[in-house]
């Protein structure tokens, strides 16, 4: 079942990105094309190269995060474990699939699967913030320097991408800290569900839902108390995204463009981008980020121009975390077998 919702998921990709391929080239074909071949390949070479960095900044900030639990674990697994995940958060809706596969991978090198889970979630919690603090820098800005024409739409579209992801970090953050109101909160859910008769076995799972919780607490608490981890794990994660959304103005560059777009603006734009998509229910936020790429960056470049951007970008910060992530899930089977 699994692996038929993977391939429905991969058919979905495909079939999306091409549409996007199709709208990119549909009423500019010969100049995107034109512009494509054209482009300084010393630029897009440097794009691959601060893509594949913010993996390597991604990589330690889970390593680091590892270390407290596993003194000897070393960070060419968590390199491989960051690389591998990318590809079923890149096939699955809402980057959802890389963490159960993350988790599974750390169970098989020792690590305890409460404490695999524990990690993670602490993980998300330094990403998440990193993700919020650059998303404000980019709304700060724009309202500054008015980036963008007003329009009512996108605003309320960026806001809705905001708050969506602020959301998530205050839940995720009640749910590690908040113990006493977890317990209350999820056994209640418990003995409605097994009122309806939904769930059987009802003292194994209660004790199973308490372990789990008492677990992710006690997890918490010990980041906590390790501050200097949680500020290194976030600065990493402010670190990749920051080359991410660095991206564009390599791209740019490599198209011989060298005044549209600034680093400022080109991080204020990928922040946007990035709001808008991260809401979007379907593998890769396929449609959203082709959207907000689109909407954002033509206040700078249009035409042919902009649609060879979006499809170099595309498969720089998409595809290529993909194609790596699959070829080191193969790796990291064959050296487990």
């Amino acid at each position: 079942m699994e692996k038929k919702k993977y391939r429905l998921n991969i058919l979905l990709i495909v079939a999306i990105s091409f549409l996007v391929i199709y709208l990119s080239l549909k009423d500019n074909f010969d100049s995107t094309i034109s512009h494509i071949l054209k482009a300084n390949f010393i630029f897009i070479i440097c794009a691959f190269l601060v893509m594949f960095l913010a993996y390597v900044f991604q990589s330690i900030s889970l390593y680091l995060l590892i270390k407290k639990v596993d003194k000897n674990y070393k960070y060419r697994d968590a390199f491989i474990l960051t690389i591998a995940g990318l590809f079923f958060n890149a096939i699955t809706p809402c980057s959802s699939g890389g963490q159960p596969f993350q988790i599974y991978m750390l169970s098989k090198q020792n690590v305890k699967v409460g404490d695999a889970g524990n990690i993670l979630l602490q993980n998300f919690i330094t990403y998440q913030s990193a993700l919020i603090i650059v998303g404000t820098f980019a709304i700060v800005m724009n309202y500054m320097f008015g980036i963008f024409p007003s329009s009512s739409l996108l605003k309320q579209i960026v806001f809705l991408g905001y708050l969506i992801n602020v959301t998530v970090l205050i839940f995720i953050v009640v749910f590690s800290y908040a113990k006493k109101l977890n317990t209350t909160l999820f056994n209640k859910v418990f003995d409605f569900l097994f009122k309806f008769k939904l769930l059987k076995n009802k003292t194994k799972r209660r004790k199973k839902l308490n372990e789990m919780l008492d677990n992710f607490y006690e997890g918490s608490v010990s980041l906590k108390k390790n501050k200097d981890v949680f500020c290194k794990s976030f600065i990493f994660n402010f670190l990749a995204l920051l080359c991410i959304y660095s991206i564009p103005l390599l791209i740019f560059y490599s198209l011989g463009d060298f005044k549209s777009l600034s680093l400022r603006n080109s991080i204020v734009s990928s922040g946007y981008t990035y709001l808008i998509g991260s809401f979007v229910p379907i593998p890769g936020s396929a449609g959203g980020l082709e959207f907000g790429f689109n909407e954002f960056f033509s206040v700078f470049r249009n035409g042919g121009f902009l649609s060879a951007c979006l499809l170099i970008w595309r498969f720089i910060t998409y595809y290529f975390g993909m194609i790596i992530g699959g070829i080191s899930l193969l790796y990291s089977r064959g050296e487990e077998k």
